[in-house]
C-alpha cells in the first residue's frame, strides 16, 4: 500500500497495533515506579486510551503511531524519572454524560530513555477514586531545537 507523506497505511497501522499490543500486554504488571514508590497496573482502558481520546473518538493514524511506537519506553521511563507533577480533578469517571463525578489524580512521569538517553518521553497515570493507579498515556516531548 503506498503511503502518502505524513500518513499512516492501515495496513501497516494494523500491523503495529498488533506489535503493540502484545509488547504491552507483556509489560509485567504492575510494573515499579522508583519515584511515587507505588506500583503502577496496566490494563486495557491504557491500551484504548492511547487509540481513542478522552471523548472516545478515535485518534489520527499518525497520533496512534505515535503512540504506539512509545510502548517499549513506558517502563523505563517508571524506572527512572526523577520525579512527578500532580494533578487533582473532579469529573466523571467515563463520557457518558449520567456517570458518576469522582476525584481523579493525575501524575505525569518525564525522563530522558532509550539506547543513548536521548528521546524525552513523557508517561501519564491516573487514578479514579480510591481505585489503582493505572498508566494512562504516553507521548514524545521535544528535547532542542533539532526535534523541530
Amino acid at each position: 500500500m503506498e503511503k502518502v507523506e505524513g500518513t499512516v497505511d492501515k495496513a501497516s497501522l494494523k500491523l503495529l497495533w498488533v506489535k503493540a499490543r502484545q509488547t504491552y500486554n507483556n509489560i509485567k504488571s504492575p510494573a515499579w515506579c522508583k519515584c511515587l514508590h507505588r506500583r503502577i497496573n496496566f490494563n486495557a482502558q491504557g491500551f484504548h486510551h492511547l487509540l481513542y481520546d478522552g471523548l472516545g473518538h478515535e485518534r489520527s493514524p499518525s497520533e496512534q503511531q505515535h503512540k504506539l511506537l512509545l510502548i517499549p519506553l513506558i517502563v523505563p521511563v517508571l524506572a527512572v524519572a526523577p520525579d512527578a507533577t500532580y494533578k487533582k480533578v473532579e469529573e466523571r469517571i467515563n463520557r457518558k454524560k449520567n456517570s458518576p463525578i469522582k476525584e481523579i489524580e493525575y501524575w505525569g512521569l518525564t525522563a530522558l530513555v532509550g539506547r543513548n538517553r536521548d528521546v524525552k518521553v513523557k508517561v501519564i497515570l491516573k487514578r479514579a477514586g480510591a481505585g489503582q493507579i493505572i498508566f494512562w498515556s504516553v507521548m514524545r516531548l521535544k528535547t532542542s531545537k533539532k526535534d523541530h
